[in-house]
C-alpha cells in the first residue's frame, strides 16, 4: 500500500503509482517528491499517474492533491491516468479537467500503461495553436476560499 515513484529516463515525465487506500500522510510524504520533479523539469511537467491498484483515498488526501494541482497547473503539460475504474475517470473529469483546462488529461485502462507512457513521452502541442484557460482560478469558488480547516 502506498504511492511509489514509477522510474523512468525522461526528467520532464514524473510518473507514479498508488496502492491501496490513498491516505494523508502517504500524500503528504510523497509531494516533496513531485514538487523536486518539477523543480527538475526544464520544461513542463508530465504526469502519470497509476490508479490501477488503488482502492479509494481519505477526504484529506485528496484535498491535497487538489492544492498541489492548483498550486502547479501552469508547470504541468499533460497527465495520463492509469486506472481500471469507472470513477478514476469521473474523478480525472472533475478534478483536474474542469479546473485546470490547460492541462490536457487522458485516461487509460490498466493494461494500457505502455501506451500512456508513449503518448507522455511523443505528444507536441503545436505551438502556433494558443491555449487559453476556460475557467479562472480568481473567479468564482477559489477566489476567497482555500483549503477549509476540518480537512
Amino acid at each position: 500500500m502506498g504511492v511509489r515513484k514509477l522510474d523512468h529516463e525522461y526528467t520532464t515525465i514524473f510518473g507514479f503509482a498508488i496502492t491501496g487506500k490513498l491516505t494523508t500522510k502517504e500524500i503528504e510524504e510523497f509531494l516533496p517528491e513531485i514538487e523536486q520533479a518539477v523543480a527538475r523539469s526544464k520544461k513542463k511537467l508530465r504526469l502519470l499517474i497509476d490508479v490501477s491498484d488503488m482502492h479509494g483515498a481519505d477526504i484529506k488526501s485528496e484535498w491535497d492533491i487538489f492544492e498541489f494541482l492548483k498550486k502547479h497547473f501552469k508547470d504541468i503539460e499533460y497527465i495520463a491516468i492509469v486506472g481500471s475504474h469507472s470513477w478514476t475517470k469521473v474523478m480525472s473529469a472533475i478534478l483536474v479537467e474542469s479546473i485546470f483546462v490547460e492541462v490536457e488529461t487522458r485516461y487509460f485502462k490498466a493494461n494500457e500503461i505502455e501506451s500512456a507512457w508513449e503518448w507522455l513521452i511523443k505528444s507536441v502541442h503545436p505551438l502556433h495553436i494558443p491555449v487559453r484557460r476556460v475557467i479562472y482560478n480568481d473567479q468564482g469558488l477559489f477566489t476567497k476560499y482555500s483549503s477549509p480547516g476540518y480537512i
